[in-house]
């Protein structure tokens, strides 16, 4: 039986049919893209947040390998240095690095007997030495070790057969018995002889703590997980503290052969994969990022585990309310729809024609209805004619929108025409998703121009490190030529003469010609002074026209940015870089020049090392020739020394009498370095009734009456001290309820290399003379008054 619809019902039921369909098309088209292109970016986050990560943890092993390879360095014409003279110079250069590198825990080199002793001639055999920390205090270790054949398999024995640079996996570890186990790992440099014969291996050994500490501070999304893992698979970093050095394989079993990850890791992959956790049975998405080291072949490697729920919700968040606007659409124009239809009351043939076209999806601008009936038909009409060009226009900016044109104009019919406002947002969401993948694209290519740059500055860096000129020329007409500067100089510091210490123009670089200009300037002289003397980045966009000038073959103009940046290690500068452009350098520019800024002061460090040593061995040598002559004069003061010994056994005997006198006369009191007491004469204890277990150990400043001024002026009259001077003083000290005043004389004891080891302080009491003067002087006021 044929069902018959009223007008009404029928209008109603054909155009929300198929305005849902098209909704359902359209909405359903974007919501799915959109949910795809977001959680393609989220994964392309995480990988990001992984790499970056990685190359943090990367910069910090690379220090360390730099600090081994300067070792290296230091040493590779080892064999024009005498053999006596090798083992004491490496025990001062490891000395040196211990001491300006405390978070390192130990400074080691070892050397084959047969490079030190050439009478050994065993191809096995080593001698050890090695600076460590212990409860923060350095010490030293001298050991010789397999003089029964080398150790097959060990890490020693693998660097000295392959010759590389090698980070050595990490182990647990205590230098003495009664220190705790570290979980640690060594860098190692082998050092070879000119013919490419293993002669030793340098290294570092670095507790990885601070590796745990840096893995526990990322986390880039909620509920995320860190982990690091070292070459052979060993847990660096992790969230359970239990699992640091243990092995990823041995606890993750079943995961592992899964995705062959300890595997990827020692082969240096970058990967990821969707994994499905089977302890909560949540969905996570695993990234792994390779952190190369150096020149090694033992690549380790940082990953993130994020829940997918954590990457999808904002996808998801969209997609729901995309849904929830087409439905409230949806549900408008069937109240609308309903309205209009149950108004009508005489059959309109036209006016359905159309909407049956209309309900068919026939939308054309030549179907519109031309009534002019002045009453409800035409009011119908009308808003038939506004449907269909607003469908018109709706699916003509939906196409564009498919076509990737998201430029177009489009003008919703209405304050409240929720399909135009779903539309225009879908637009601003695809929009605002094509810009970030832009900006991502421009922070990978900033990225990868940085570390590029990097490894082209660390292999300047390792070739020109024996000319200072050729060094600096090469250092600032390649910085020029990197970052597209117009003009560079290089100023170093020379402290060469300590009675001379300014910064002297060493390089420049302008328009592929070397400007050689004699300049100089003083500490703290303009703007070079005040980078150096601050440790900061200068960085002016304001520059006076008369500062600098660039000039070409077309004429001279003044440069738009300048920048100074200081070339610093340790807080200390050894000199200043300054760059001049047409253009205003960006922030990842000048990022760039700080950290390549610290590596070139490095190597400003190391070349100076090298040619001290130079300087010293010449040294040497003349001095040998000096002891030589003086030999003889020796043994010629050795008959007077005979005689002056035996004054000098008279006069120590006077000595005694004279200490003894003065113990019985003054008070006498003996301070370590640190300002502590260490002996105390009799005639002070029985002063201030006291005994010397009391006194002994306390603190100078303990009973002094000082204000503020006199404090910081303690401070200061302390170091004076320290640096071997004499001073007299005049000070108050509170001892049980009494004030005494004492005149003092301090005088620093040097050991035999001239350091001040304690400070005798003789000091008498002149607290009953003081007093006598005090009543004297309000005697006679009161006289006067």
């Amino acid at each position: 039986m044929r069902i018959r619809l009223k007008i009404r019902s029928k209008l109603m039921l054909s155009i929300l049919f198929i305005t849902a369909i098209a909704y359902a098309i359209t909405v359903g088209y974007l919501v799915v893209k959109l949910y795809n292109i977001s959680l393609r970016e989220a994964y392309e986050k995480a990988d990001l947040t992984a790499k970056e990560s990685a190359n943090l943890v990367r910069n910090f092993l690379n220090k360390d390998m730099d600090i081994s390879r300067t070792m290296v360095h230091t040493f590779r014409d080892f064999q024009n240095m005498p053999q006596e003279r090798r083992v004491p110079y490496f025990i001062d250069m490891i000395h040196g690095i211990a001491v300006e590198n405390p978070d390192i825990l130990s400074v080691w080199g070892s050397w084959e007997i047969s490079m030190l002793d050439s009478t050994y001639t065993k191809p096995y055999g080593r001698h050890r030495y090695t600076f460590y920390r212990e409860n923060e205090l350095l010490k030293y270790k001298e050991e010789t070790l397999n003089t029964e054949g080398d150790d097959i398999g060990g890490g020693y024995h693998n660097v000295k057969l392959s010759k590389k640079e090698a980070m050595i996996d990490p182990y647990w570890f205590s230098y003495t018995e009664n220190s705790p186990l570290l979980l640690e790992s060594s860098t190692a440099v082998p050092l070879l002889d000119t013919t490419g014969r293993f002669a030793g291996l340098f290294g570092l050994d670095i507790e990885l703590s601070h590796y745990q500490s840096i893995t526990n501070s990322i986390e880039p999304f909620d509920n995320s997980l860190s982990i690091m893992l070292s070459h052979n698979g060993t847990i660096v970093g992790h969230p359970n503290d239990d699992l640091l050095g243990e092995k990823f394989a041995e606890h993750f079993e079943s995961i592992n052969e899964q995705y062959k990850i300890t595997e990827k890791v020692y082969n240096g992959e970058d990967f990821s994969f969707v994994m499905v956790d089977s302890l909560d049975g949540e969905e996570y998405y695993s990234t792994f990022a390779s952190i190369p080291i150096g020149e090694t072949d033992t690549p380790w490697s940082f990953g993130l585990k994020v829940p997918t729920s954590v990457l999808i919700s904002e996808a998801k968040a969209v997609s729901r309310n995309s849904i929830i606007l087409s439905l409230v659409g949806l549900g408008v124009l069937a109240v609308a729809l309903w309205l209009i239809a149950y108004s009508i009351t005489v059959p309109l043939t036209r006016a359905r024609n159309v909407l049956r076209k209309l309900a068919l999806g026939k939308i054309d601008s030549k179907n519109k209805l031309n009534v002019k009936t002045g009453d409800e038909v035409e009011d119908i009409s009308t808003s038939i004619n506004t449907l269909i060009d607003g469908l018109s226009k709706t699916s003509s900016f939906a196409n564009e929108i498919g076509k990737g044109n998201l430029k177009v104009d489009f003008k919703k019919l209405s304050d409240s025409d929720v399909l135009g406002e779903s539309l225009l947002e879908m637009r601003k969401s695809l929009i605002h998703a094509k810009e970030q993948e832009e900006l991502r694209k421009l922070e990978d290519d900033k990225i990868n121009w940085a570390t590029s740059g990097m490894a082209k500055f660390a292999e300047i860096l390792r070739q020109n490190n024996d000319n200072m000129e050729e060094f600096s020329y090469q250092l600032i007409s390649n910085i020029v030529k990197y970052i597209n500067a117009s003009i560079g100089a290089f100023f170093l510091y020379n402290d060469d003469d300590k009675e001379d210490i300014h910064f002297e123009l060493i390089a420049s670089y302008a328009y592929e010609r070397r400007k050689h200009i004699d300049k100089r300037l003083e500490v703290g002289e303009g703007l070079v002074g005040r980078c150096a003397q601050e440790l900061e980045t200068i960085f002016l966009t304001d520059i006076p026209e008369d500062y600098v000038q660039i000039g070409s073959g077309l004429g001279q103009d003044n440069p738009r940015s300048l920048l100074l940046v200081p070339l610093k290690l340790n807080e200390v500068v050894y000199g200043v870089v300054e760059l001049a452009s047409l253009e205003v350098f960006e922030p990842h520019v000048i990022d760039f020049v700080e950290k390549i800024g610290e590596s070139i002061a490095a190597t400003i460090s190391t070349v100076k090392i090298n040619l001290k040593t130079v300087k010293l061995l010449e040294e040497s040598r003349i001095k040998s020739e000096e002891l030589a002559s003086q030999e003889e004069e020796m043994r010629q003061n050795m008959e007077e020394l005979q005689s002056t010994q035996e004054e000098a056994a008279r006069k120590t005997a006077e000595m005694e009498s004279l200490i003894n006198a003065l113990n019985e006369s003054s008070y006498v009191i003996e301070y370590d370095e640190k300002g502590k007491v260490i002996s105390v004469n009799d005639a002070y204890l029985k002063l201030t009734n006291q005994s010397a277990d009391q006194i002994i150990g306390t603190h100078h400043a303990d009973n002094l009456l000082l204000d503020d001024q006199q404090l910081e002026e303690y401070n200061k009259f302390w170091d004076t001290l320290i640096k071997g001077n004499i001073k007299k003083e005049t000070s108050k000290v509170k001892l049980d309820g009494n004030v005494y005043t004492f005149i003092e004389t301090y005088s620093p004891i040097f050991d035999e290399n001239h350091k001040v080891v304690k400070v005798l302080k003789i000091a008498h009491n002149i607290t009953d003379f003081i007093n006598d003067d005090e009543s004297k002087s309000k005697t006679v006021r009161k006289k006067k008054k």
